[in-house]
């Protein structure tokens, strides 16, 4: 992301609906069943544009969901032994539930719904991939 950018992201980052989603994503991040209707909601999900399309140099909703998927498979398995791993789930799973929020920054039903979700979920993958520390 570059620097002009951060200030914008830091915005959001720090925002109501964010800091709320976040507070969702702690209670959520050990419920298998919580985190499996996510996934689904993040599926069936539109915005004023239509369905977010996953594309190259976009913002790689199938990496986020992989690492919910993932961790859910580590719940279920008994293995939550990580807890750097865990810190950086909580994040995905924060910006996941920003995605599906329709009453964030700039509300979804709008044709420029989707511009702070984009910029919410680069960050998320950046946290996922290990880019940037999941503080």
């Amino acid at each position: 992301m570059s620097s002009d950018t951060q200030p914008a992201l830091d915005k959001l980052l720090t925002s109501l609906p964010f800091q709320r989603c976040r507070r969702e994503a702690a209670r959520a991040a050990n419920d298998p069943a919580a985190l499996t209707q996510l996934l689904e909601r993040v599926a069936a999900h539109e915005f004023g544009i239509g369905q977010l399309p996953d594309a190259r140099g976009g913002i790689d909703i199938d990496i986020a969901c992989a690492v919910v998927d993932a961790h859910i498979d580590d719940l279920t398995s008994g293995d939550t032994t990580n807890p750097v791993a865990d810190a950086r789930c909580r994040l995905v799973i924060a910006a996941l539930l920003y995605l599906v929020d329709m009453n964030d920054v700039i509300p979804d039903n709008l044709p420029t719904g989707h511009v702070d979700d984009v910029a919410v979920m680069r960050w998320a993958t950046r946290i996922a991939r290990g880019e940037v520390p999941a503080d």
